[in-house]
């Protein structure tokens, strides 16, 4: 089978910071962002960093930041509502196949 560099979860940042200010200048696909992030993780790990030290590295964190920003996060936190009805609809599909996203 064949997969794109994109598509390898196994890939490293080839420079995660980098990475995360190209992202922070205004990158708007999050599955692209999300993928940033699965590298910018596996090349923390590469560098032996534990978990509390992989959640603190700055380069790791903006992408992160932008993701959320992206994922419309702050909404979520600051609309208990809105909370309860993205848990409430993936709890109702958990067991189906996935074919949309709430509307």
């Amino acid at each position: 089978m064949n997969t794109s560099r994109l598509d390898d979860m196994e890939a490293r940042a080839v420079n995660r910071f980098a990475d995360a200010v190209f992202i922070q200048a205004g990158a708007c696909n999050p599955s692209g962002v999300a993928r940033a992030l699965v590298r910018a993780i596996n090349a923390c790990l590469d560098e032996k960093m534990d978990t509390n030290t992989v959640r603190a590295d700055p380069a790791v964190r903006l992408i992160c930041h932008q993701l959320a920003f992206l994922l419309g996060v702050p909404e979520i936190d600051d609309a208990p509502l809105v909370y309860c009805h993205l848990l409430d609809y993936c709890e109702a599909h958990q067991a189906t196949p996935q074919t949309g996203s709430p509307t």
